[in-house]
């Protein structure tokens, strides 16, 4: 694979899904590798951008906003942007691989009851959630109606975003997407738990997935959402039973 010219900078690798799943972890560790260039902020939200969608030529807005992201790219192999929301909506990954057809894809996974409660936590925080998780994930469908349509026009502080707990968790329907766009090689799906467990094994793998020269890179402990969650019964029962009818 020839390296990217520095005058025309086209992100090849994308951490694409899936949010709260150690994303940010893999993201930390690769970027310590020097072939790959890392978008300032790991997230360039590009294509679930509403300017994205409402942009007459496409290209050039995600050239340039690509452009401002990487003031830093010094001809690397690879040019990485981990936004994990691309995967979500169908608009925002075709996108993604329109733009680059040839670029590969990293899909973080974990156990959907634990992401959706890792990300109900995280939105509480924020304080964009008043309803207890058991309330929220019962309420999911309601406030999530019309996501599929209008989601891609919407502005980035939306409850779409901040709501979907247990609709981020539909893994399936998500990853068939991606893999009829574009070639099975050129996606690799990692568990969060092997990449917290067996640190040095599956960056070997990830770096033969990329055909790059492995490098040994010091395990920290950054998985902040891997932490014990204080789930109820109630609503990992009523999680549980979603993700047995929806995959």
């Amino acid at each position: 694979m020839q390296k990217q010219i520095a005058t025309f900078p086209i992100p090849n690798l994308h951490i694409v899904g899936f949010q709260k799943c150690g994303t940010t972890a893999m993201a930390h560790f690769l970027s310590q590798h020097a072939d790959i260039c890392m978008v300032e902020g790991k997230e360039a939200h590009v294509f679930d951008d509403p300017e994205y969608a409402h942009a007459a030529d496409k290209t050039a807005f995600a050239m340039q906003k690509y452009r401002n992201k990487l003031p830093h790219f010094d001809a690397q192999r690879y040019i990485l942007d981990s936004t994990p929301i691309t995967l979500f909506h169908p608009a925002f990954i075709k996108a993604c691989v329109a733009f680059n057809p040839q670029a590969r894809f990293i899909v973080m996974q974990r156990d959907p009851v634990d992401r959706a409660f890792s990300h109900y936590q995280m939105t509480k925080a924020r304080g964009l959630e008043s309803l207890s998780p058991f309330m929220a994930f019962l309420l999911e469908p309601w406030r999530m109606k019309g996501c599929q349509e209008t989601l891609p026009l919407c502005p980035f502080e939306h409850a779409y975003r901040d709501h979907s707990y247990l609709s981020r968790g539909r893994y399936k329907r998500q990853l068939d997407l991606l893999y009829q766009l574009v070639d099975a090689k050129q996606i690799l799906v990692v568990e969060q738990q092997a990449l917290a467990s067996q640190h040095i094994s599956t960056l070997k793998s990830i770096f033969q997935f990329l055909a790059l020269e492995p490098k040994q890179i010091v395990k920290e402990n950054v998985f902040s959402s891997a932490q014990t969650l204080n789930s109820s019964a109630s609503a990992s029962l009523l999680a549980r039973l979603y993700f047995s009818l929806f995959s």
